[in-house]
Formats: C-alpha cells, structure tokens, sequence
C-alpha cells in the first residue's frame, strides 16, 4: 500500500493545479477555489491554508481570514465532516501572488516538520480533541479580526493556527497538543493588547 500523501506534497499540488487552472485570471484565485480543490483532510488542510497568509503582513487579509475561520471553527465544534461556505465568501478573491509566496517561503519548513511527524498521541487527535481544536480556532479566529498584535501582527495566531491544521491533517496529537499551547499564547497576548486598549481607550473618556 502507497504511503499517505504528506500535507505539504497536498498544498504543493494544489497550488500548481490553481495557478495551471487560472493561469488566465491569476489575480482571482477565490477561497472557494481553495475550499472545493481539499480532500478528504479538508479541515486540517483548511486551518493551514487560512493560517498562512497571516504569517507575513498582509494589511486587510486578517479580517477576511478570520471571518472564513470563524465559520470553520463553528463547523468543526459541531462535527460536520466537509466544510461549508456561503457562497458570498466562497466568491471572495484572494491576492493569489502573495498567497503564492507565503506556501513558497513555508513549504520548506513544513517538509521539514513532517519528517518527525506521524500518527501518535491519538486522544489528542480524536472526535474529542476536533472539538477542542474548534474551539481554540474560534478564539483564535475572533482575535484576527478585532484584535491586531503590533509589531508582529497576527504571526501568533496564524503559526497556532498552522499547527492546529497540520496535527488534525496527520493525525499527530504532539502536535495538536503544541498547537493548544500556542493558541493560548497567541489568546494572552491578544487579550492582553485588547484590554490595554479598551482600559487606555476608558481612561481618555473617562
């Protein structure tokens, strides 16, 4: 039996295919066109692929990814096997050279990830864990769209979300349980600019 496709060879394979595609329409890569090319990992493929572009500064690109996550998330916590988008959203264009660029500068590392990874610590990657994993993204997701980190911008919470979606993709529970870790990382730091802002923000009125 052929060993699994690994994630990274997945979203190398679908990001030649879309480029190929749409070789015409370069710059309307949609999160639909993303969306219908998963497989059967598309969860885990899909808090990856979200998770990315929020890696470098993308001004504006946060929010919209954070909105696609939200919905995600809320999919994941009630256990729906394939995701779903209104068609709004799935319609919604991505800049598809910037996204190009972040798999490019990525894959490298991911590959280099797999190389340790494997199916292991399954209570943590289970129908349980899946739920728990939903709602550490719907946290995550939130904090994208209201709360930007200065600085870093949204690094923390695009590398948990990254790692969340590689764990649950290759069924690793070490790494599911990294990404619990740094989700909550990402939620303290998050929580604490927000309330530094919202308490300034008091203060100045009051």
């Amino acid at each position: 039996m052929p060993a699994p496709e690994k994630t990274s060879q997945i979203i190398a394979a679908l990001m030649s295919a879309q480029a190929s595609s749409h070789s015409e329409v370069l710059g309307n890569l949609t999160v639909g066109d993303l969306m219908a090319s998963l497989r059967s990992r598309a969860f885990g493929l899909s808090l990856i692929l979200f998770g990315l572009p929020n890696l470098l500064p993308i001004p504006g690109l946060p929010i919209l990814t954070g909105i696609v996550l939200v919905l995600l998330a809320l999919q994941i916590l009630v256990g729906r096997e394939v995701p779903w988008l209104p068609a709004r959203i799935a319609g919604t264009a991505l800049p598809r050279a910037r996204l190009t660029q972040v798999v490019n500068r990525t894959l490298p590392l991911l590959r280099r990830i797999e190389t340790v990874t494997r199916p292991r610590f399954a209570v943590a990657a289970g129908p349980a864990a899946r739920r728990v994993v939903g709602l550490a993204v719907l946290v995550l997701a939130v904090l994208l769209i209201i709360v930007p980190i200065p600085w870093i911008g949204s690094m923390p919470q695009g590398l948990a979300l990254c790692v969340l979606g590689l764990g649950l993709t290759e069924r690793d529970g070490v790494l599911v349980t990294a990404g619990f870790v740094l989700a909550a990382i990402a939620t303290a730091v998050g929580a604490g600019i927000g309330y530094t802002v919202v308490a300034s923000t008091l203060a100045v009125l009051f």
